[in-house]
């Protein structure tokens, strides 16, 4: 590819940053995670990170976190970053879902598509809101594990190396967890020309999905296995893994998303004017 295009991809992911953090309808969604996320961490990340050091150190954790399902916190060696982990694994995919979904669509609502097409080329456009998506989603991801590591050092200063390793795996973690579900969203809003329509149809496709591979799997075990076109099918063994262990299943979300952005580019250089 030529140097051009990484220039013009990079141009546009700027400018979807500058959209987050200079609109009102940005702002707003900021403001609001910002509030949501502190009670989070006020509250359950907190107070279960309170909980599990207590059963650690009693030795009696081990047994009440599994009887309640989260045994697999005792693998972390700081409480809140295992709770964190857990309340991740569901909370990013499901803003992710949100916060994805205009990448493309609102261009050609508003007609400005053609206007952009005639500067840059559909893949630039495409691949340039895309990486765009993903910056702003790893910029809250690192904001989030500032405050957990803050919280974390203020508990006992010692841990600074440590909550920084934990900080800097789960960060690694998330964002490759969320590229197949960004790439999912870039390639219904090369379809759909509504927001709000591309995150129905990410639900219902997901839901519809999973729901028909698991059925059809009961009776025919070896169908079992297309749960890899599923995005975040790998969430429930991932949540039983702690620190780097999750990028061992880093290949299934790195090929979904290269699939899907695949068929995202083709119906995006085949949409009309």
């Amino acid at each position: 590819m030529p140097p051009n295009f990484f220039n013009s991809v990079l141009l546009i992911c700027q400018f979807e940053l500058k959209r987050l953090f200079s609109t009102r309808k940005g702002l707003l969604y900021i403001i609001t995670f910002a509030v949501v996320w502190y009670f989070i961490l006020l509250y359950p990340i907190r107070y279960a990170s309170d909980l599990l050091g207590r059963q650690q150190s009693s030795g009696h954790g081990s047994t009440f976190f599994e009887f309640i399902g989260f045994g697999s916190l005792m693998n972390w060696q700081i409480p809140e970053f295992g709770v964190y982990w857990r309340f991740a694994l569901i909370m990013f995919p499901i803003l992710c879902i949100s916060i994805t979904a205009d990448q493309t669509c609102s261009d050609r609502e508003r007609g400005t598509f053609r206007f952009l097409t005639l500067r840059i080329s559909r893949g630039r456009l495409f691949f340039g809101r895309f990486m765009g998506a993903m910056v702003i989603q790893a910029i809250l991801i690192i904001t989030t594990l500032i405050t957990t590591l803050v919280l974390t050092v203020y508990r006992d200063g010692s841990l600074l190396s440590s909550a920084f390793n934990s900080s800097v795996a789960i960060a690694v973690n998330l964002l490759i967890v969320l590229l197949p579900f960004t790439a999912m969203m870039a390639a219904l809003s090369a379809t759909i020309k509504s927001a709000k329509q591309s995150t129905v149809w990410a639900i219902l496709i997901w839901s519809f999905l999973a729901g028909i591979i698991s059925g059809l799997s009961s009776y025919i075990p070896v169908l079992d296995n297309l749960k890899v076109l599923i995005p975040g099918y790998q969430m429930t063994e991932l949540a039983q893994l702690s620190e780097w262990q999750p990028l061992h299943l880093a290949y299934v979300p790195l090929l979904q998303s290269f699939v899907l952005l695949i068929i995202g580019y083709w119906i995006m250089s085949r949409q009309t004017l």
